[in-house]
């Protein structure tokens, strides 16, 4: 006869909700952001498939709540690169790039959660380049501008390099492209000056 079976217990995760987030990014980086299920999540896990639901009501809320920590965190690179006005505005630019370039290097699937299709995440750094902008002298809707279009170089090279089809170094490229915007800058603005006089 064999001997009796001990009751099974139930799996106990000590923070599914981390890890789930955590797998999720794993998954996103690995497969996309289209790549991959709750279930997947799960198995990752090494929990049930139902075991997601007490901590997120599906698969979008789990990725909103990805987004939100991939903002928190591309948000932190982005204030050590600041470094508290301690170095030159123009530097400030580059430094705020670089970072952009490593959070998307380093952190993948958060990258990735970040800027998912469909997905509406407020300019990340806005308020640290409008600082340095303000550095400069600049404010109102010309430092919005130049702080979008600082923006756009650095996701574009970051988004460009994860596929291969950058031709030069993302470093490189992002300080010619900022110099060079700062330069047409500075020049528009020395002509205005030259026409109001």
């Amino acid at each position: 006869m064999p001997p009796p079976r001990k009751p099974r217990r139930g799996y106990h995760h000590g923070n599914l909700h981390e890890a789930l987030l955590d797998a999720a990014a794993a998954l996103m980086a690995e497969r996309g952001p289209e790549g991959f299920t709750l279930l997947d999540a799960a198995r990752a896990c090494g929990v049930s498939a139902s075991a997601p639901y007490k901590h997120f009501a599906d698969r979008a809320a789990l990725l909103e709540v990805l987004a939100q920590r991939a903002g928190t965190r591309l948000n932190e690179r982005l204030a050590a690169a600041r470094d508290n006005g301690q170095t030159g505005p123009v530097q400030v630019f580059l430094r705020l790039g670089q970072a952009y370039l490593a959070f998307a290097r380093e952190e993948p699937g958060l990258y990735l959660a970040l800027y998912r299709p469909g997905a509406r995440p407020p300019a990340p750094g806005a308020s640290m380049l409008g600082d340095a902008l303000a550095d400069l002298g600049l404010g109102g809707g010309a430092a919005g501008e130049i702080a979008a279009q600082i923006w756009a170089i650095s996701h574009g090279l970051a988004s460009l390099e994860r596929t291969g089809q950058l031709p030069l170094p993302a470093e490189y490229l992002l300080g010619t492209g900022v110099g060079r915007l700062l330069r047409g800058f500075a020049a528009e603005r020395e002509r205005a000056a030259v026409s109001a006089a």
